[in-house]
């Protein structure tokens, strides 16, 4: 009997072995021909001397719900890692019990506190909407997980962050929102996004759409939705999928404006109507699908970009080491020298042999339109609203 076990332990033993040299061999051939320069850092000489001034500012808030376990402790540790980091000016919302401590975290770097809402149910596109909404949650099919307070928070965003503009004691050439919780990890984001990579990526974006520079909006995208969705109507409703991502947009001002007028006439129609926004990544789905020109973005995991090429997606990821897809947006609106030490950070966690073919690539930006033509062919074009539509300034 013992010889028996130890006869399989010693077959066991060299079937790991004998894994682990065909995983190293297959890296190796994977490797094989390949150019290094595909894996480097970016050159940090050519593009540093070009320095864009344009006035940032973001737009966060906190609003716990009022049945969450969390302490003051842990949105100490949440909002650290980005109001104690990121230098760009902060416009931050917040119930006046947590003033203190955001005051606390963001120490010296600029910010302007807001406590005149308590609740997110406070501004004035959602007053009076605590009871439709408690309705409306009976229809969620994520009710489980969601509440109608959070169905607030997420509503909100469009309101905070046109409304924080209006507030400002400066003129920003752009504004974005951004999650509190956004920044999960530890990072090297400072003055971020940054000014000369945000004028670049309008520049591309301007010329790949046809639209002016400051009536173009950013938002990250997941995936596009399915091809059945060639012959969506707004009579339809929202759009149920994981297309758009809602933790982190922007444009200039006037764009901010629009969308905000824009979400919340669809908003309050679809609300009027019985069907659900709670979740507001549906109705910035169903925006994309009515106005895809207006909309510029970046997917990280484009099956045809050219940062993806030579890379296998099961093994390397889309682009490579970059940390968690849903925030590459961060990594892309960053300066040159803080993409590589982000690489330099991302592949200090993989064995040495893993390095050198996992480093981050920086991926193309794209129009929501060429994103939806793809999808539903080029002779597709988006459908006509049947709501008035909101002027662009």
């Amino acid at each position: 009997m013992g010889k028996r076990i130890a006869i399989w332990n010693i077959l066991l033993a060299v079937s790991i072995i004998s894994l682990l040299l065909i995983v190293y061999k297959t890296h190796s051939i994977l490797r094989e021909g390949r150019s290094s320069l595909i894996y480097a850092l970016e050159p940090e000489g050519t593009n540093t001397n070009l320095h864009i001034d344009q006035q940032i500012l973001l737009v966060s808030g906190l609003f716990p719900l009022s049945k969450s376990k969390h302490s003051a402790e842990d949105y100490r540790s949440w909002l650290t890692l980005f109001l104690g980091i990121v230098t760009t000016d902060v416009y931050f919302f917040t119930p006046p019990e947590l003033a203190e401590l955001v005051a606390e975290v963001r120490g010296s770097l600029p910010i302007i506190i807001n406590t005149t809402f308590s609740s997110p149910f406070d501004i004035p596109p959602l007053v009076n909407l605590k009871e439709p909404y408690e309705r409306m949650h009976a229809i969620d099919r994520e009710r489980s997980r969601h509440s109608p307070e959070l169905y607030a928070i997420w509503n909100g965003k469009p309101y905070f962050l046109d409304e924080a503009l209006k507030n400002s004691e400066k003129q920003y050439s752009y504004s974005f929102w951004t999650d509190a919780g956004s920044f999960r990890k530890e990072h090297a984001y400072q003055s971020w996004p940054d000014s000369a990579r945000v004028e670049e990526v309008w520049n591309e974006g301007s010329k790949l759409s046809g639209v002016a520079k400051e009536d173009l909006l950013f938002f990250p995208m997941w995936e596009p939705p399915h091809a059945s969705m060639r012959n969506w109507q707004d009579t339809l409703g929202p759009v149920d999928t994981d297309f758009s991502e809602g933790s982190f947009f922007g444009g200039s001002p006037q764009t901010v404006r629009w969308w905000k007028e824009l979400f919340y006439l669809y908003h309050d129609h679809y609300l009027t109507e019985g069907i659900f926004v709670g979740k507001d990544q549906t109705l910035i789905n169903a925006l994309f699908l009515l106005y895809p020109s207006r909309i510029i973005t970046v997917w990280v995991t484009d099956p045809d970009a050219p940062a993806h090429q030579g890379l296998i997606t099961s093994v390397e990821g889309s682009l490579g080491s970059c940390g968690d897809n849903w925030y590459y947006y961060q990594f892309w609106l960053s300066d040159v020298q803080t993409r590589n030490q982000m690489r330099k950070l991302w592949n200090s966690s993989w064995f040495q042999w893993w390095k050198e073919r996992s480093t981050c690539r920086l991926t193309r930006t794209l129009s929501v339109k060429d994103v939806l033509n793809r999808r539903f062919g080029a002779k597709w074009s988006p459908p006509t609203g049947s709501l008035p539509s909101v002027p662009s300034s």
